[in-house]
């Protein structure tokens, strides 16, 4: 879905950052034990999106991060958009929603997301 955005030209191509949580965090198996999945498998699920990332990176401005913290399990920025999803205990992670949130006069919400995105970013680890 995002291979055709990161293959505009090179001027024109949107910046991509992705927060994941890492694949041996300590509260990895809590996470897993509330979205119903085994420890190794969501491990094994964010290790197989980190390939699949780093295959856009061939072809876009995309830069991954891991990160240890457990309040959001997925956040992606595109440009002046961030998307951002959780998982809660008792839902099926897999169906959870995800959000666009954009700026818009007088909405901190977006401001506040875009600070905690940043602040994730600064103290992750970069990986692609």
């Amino acid at each position: 879905m995002l291979r055709p955005h990161l293959e505009r030209g090179p001027d024109d191509r949107p910046r991509l950052r992705v927060l994941l949580l890492n694949p041996e965090a300590p509260g990895l198996p809590r996470l897993a034990g509330e979205i119903g999945e085994s420890a190794e498998s969501l491990s094994s699920g964010i290790r197989l999106a980190e390939a699949r990332l780093r295959g856009l990176a061939e072809v876009g401005h995309v830069g991954v991060y891991r990160h240890r913290t457990l309040p959001v399990w997925r956040t992606i920025r595109l440009d002046t958009a961030v998307y951002v999803s959780t998982f809660h205990s008792g839902w099926e992670g897999h169906e959870s929603a995800t959000y666009k949130v954009l700026a818009t006069p007088y909405d901190p919400l977006f401001a506040g997301w875009l600070r905690q995105f940043d602040d994730m970013v600064n103290e992750a680890e970069r990986i692609i």
